[in-house]
C-alpha cells in the first residue's frame, strides 16, 4: 500500500499534527525515523499534570510525578523552535512551590503569539457540590494582558484584573471558574470584551445579582455553571443562541430576549425532590417566559413543575387553568427530559407538552437507572412508557417520541 504521507514535507505534516491532541500527537513519534520528532512543532501544546500521574500513589511519589512533569515542561520550552502558538493549555494543582515555572509557561505562550490559552490551577480535590471558595492559586502575569491577538481564553482557580482586558480587543471565548466575581466585575467585563460570543462561569461566587445584558452584546452561547449569588439571574442577549444553566432554583429575568435555539436547566444543587412544592411558582414562571427551540430539563424540575398540593387534589389545574407558553405554541421543537423516574408530576408535564407542543418535533425521554437493576428493567420501563404514551393526545402530528 502506497504511503501518501511520504510525499508530503514536513509542514504539512506539522499542521496535520498540530489538529491532534496532544498526547495523540506524541504517539505519532512511533511512526517513523522522519516522524520522530516532528510532533514537537506542533501549535497545540497541552501540559497536563494528571498524564504523568499513576493510579495508586503515596505522597512522595506523586510529588516524583509532579518534578517529572515540570522537568518535561521545563525541556520542551527549551527546545521548542516554531515561531507561532495556536494553543497552549497548563493544568496544573496546587502550583505554590512551583509559581516561577508556572510564569515561565504563561510567558512562553505569550512570546509565541499564543491565541488561545488555557490555565487551569484547580484542585481535584475540590468538589463541585459544596460551598468551599478556595483562594486562587495563581496570579494572572502582566504579560498576558498585553497580548491583543487572544481570542479564547479559559482561567481556573486564577485571579485577574477585569479593569485591564480591555487590551484584549479580539477575545471571543472567555471561561472562567473556581474565582470570586462580582457582578460590578461581571458587567466592566462584557463592556470591556466587545467582540465575546461565549461566556461561560463555573463554580463563581459573590456574583450577587448578575445581569448579562445589553443591546450590542454579540454573545451567542452563555453557561452558568454551579455558581453563587443571591437570588436573580438576567439574560438580555439579542444574538444569544444557546444557554446552559445548573445551579439551585432561581428567577430568572429576560430582557428583551429573543428567542434562544438551545436551552438546558439543571437545578441539581438542589435536592432530589421538593416535597413542598416551594419553587413550583418559579419554575411555571421560568418556563412562561422561556423561548427557545429545543429544551433539555432536569428530574427535579420534572418534579417540581406542578406542587404536589395540587397533584394530590385537584389535577383539573393541569386541565382547565394551566398556562400555556408562548414557546410551546410558536417555537419548541426538541424537549429532552433527563433522569425520567415515572413520578406523576413528570406524567402530568408529559401530558402537558404532547398536549401544547404543536410544533414540537421530538420528546426525548431518559428515564433513571434504578441502583441494583440491569438492562432488562430499563427495557421493561422502556416499553412501559411507549404503550402509556401512545394513548395521550397529540397537538403535533409530526411528534417523534424516544425513550432510552
Amino acid at each position: 500500500m502506497e504511503d501518501y504521507f511520504s510525499f508530503l514535507p514536513d509542514p504539512i505534516i506539522v499542521l496535520i499534527i498540530s489538529y491532534l491532541a496532544f498526547r495523540d500527537a506524541a504517539r505519532t513519534s512511533v511512526l517513523s525515523q522522519r516522524w520522530r520528532h516532528l510532533w514537537r512543532s506542533t501549535k497545540n501544546i497541552e501540559f497536563d499534570e494528571t498524564l504523568f500521574m499513576r493510579e495508586v500513589e503515596s505522597r512522595e511519589e506523586r510529588e516524583l510525578c509532579r518534578r517529572d512533569f515540570i522537568y518535561f515542561v521545563r525541556q520542551w520550552i527549551l527546545d521548542y523552535q516554531e515561531p507561532v502558538l495556536d494553543m497552549f493549555r497548563l493544568a496544573f494543582s496546587n502550583p505554590k512551590q512551583y509559581q516561577l515555572e508556572m510564569e515561565n509557561c504563561v510567558r512562553f505562550a505569550i512570546a509565541h503569539g499564543v491565541k488561545r490559552l488555557d490555565l487551569d490551577f484547580c484542585d481535584p480535590a475540590w468538589g463541585e457540590y459544596n460551598s468551599d471558595e478556595p483562594p486562587p492559586s495563581f496570579a494572572l502575569p502582566s504579560c498576558v494582558y498585553r497580548n491583543g491577538v487572544l481570542e479564547s481564553l479559559r482561567l481556573y482557580s486564577c485571579s485577574f484584573h477585569v479593569s485591564r482586558f480591555n487590551t484584549f480587543t479580539a477575545l471571543k471565548d472567555l471561561s472562567i471558574g473556581w474565582s470570586e466575581l462580582k457582578s460590578f466585575a461581571l458587567s466592566a467585563l462584557l463592556v470591556n470584551c466587545p467582540l465575546l460570543e461565549s461566556l461561560s462561569l463555573k463554580k463563581c461566587w459573590n456574583l450577587d445579582d448578575p445581569v448579562i445584558s445589553g443591546p450590542k452584546l454579540k454573545l451567542r452561547s452563555l453557561v452558568m455553571d454551579k455558581c453563587a449569588f443571591i437570588y436573580r439571574f438576567t439574560v438580555g442577549a439579542p444574538l444569544l443562541r444557546s444557554l446552559s444553566y445548573s445551579g439551585a432554583v432561581s428567577e430568572f429575568v429576560f430582557l428583551n430576549q429573543p428567542p434562544v435555539e438551545k436551552v438546558e436547566l439543571d437545578f441539581g444543587l438542589e435536592p432530589d425532590i421538593d416535597y413542598e412544592g416551594t419553587y413550583g411558582d418559579v419554575i411555571r414562571e421560568l418556563l412562561g417566559d422561556l423561548k427557545c427551540t429545543t429544551l433539555t430539563v432536569c428530574s427535579f424540575m420534572l418534579q417540581d413543575y406542578a406542587p404536589p398540593s395540587e397533584l394530590r387534589g385537584n389535577n383539573v389545574f393541569w386541565r382547565q387553568q394551566e398556562p400555556v407558553s408562548p414557546c410551546m405554541i410558536e417555537t419548541l421543537r426538541i424537549v429532552e427530559m433527563k433522569g425520567v423516574g415515572g413520578e406523576p408530576n413528570e406524567l402530568l408535564l408529559v401530558k402537558y407538552l404532547l398536549r401544547h407542543g404543536h410544533v414540537m418535533e421530538t420528546l426525548n425521554i431518559i428515564l433513571k437507572k434504578q441502583m441494583g437493576h440491569g438492562d432488562a428493567d430499563t427495557e421493561s420501563n422502556s416499553r412501559s412508557w411507549a404503550e402509556m404514551l401512545q394513548y395521550y393526545a397529540r397537538a403535533s402530528s409530526g411528534l417523534q417520541i424516544l425513550i432510552s
